[in-house]
């Protein structure tokens, strides 16, 4: 059963030391890191992951290179998605995050 999930969102500027926040209900627990590089996603999931956070998905910031990198990077039994806009949404995406798909 799924009880812990990570959520990292990607972006310039965020601090994954500072930049995070998690919201627990009885039950459940949500985990968001905002990072600004795929160095420190890594680093972010890995400790997520030692947390025992049971699924992580990456923010459409990532693109899907960079997502699939940081996956591929990871080596571990945690399953970790990432979110995809269908090809309408994202060229909306594309204009605020050039080099997003």
């Amino acid at each position: 059963m799924l009880e812990k999930y990570g959520f990292i969102v990607k972006a310039s500027n965020y601090r994954h030391t500072k930049d995070s926040a998690r919201l627990d209900t009885e039950g459940f627990s949500t985990q968001v890191v905002c990072v600004s590089s795929d160095e420190e996603a890594i680093f972010a999931a890995k400790t997520m992951i030692n947390q025992g956070i049971q699924v992580i998905e990456l923010c459409g910031g990532f693109g899907q290179e960079s997502a699939e990198f940081v996956i591929a990077q990871l080596d571990t039994q945690v399953p970790i998605g990432y979110v995809k806009f269908n090809s309408k949404e994202q060229q909306k995406l594309t204009r605020l995050i050039p080099n997003s798909d």
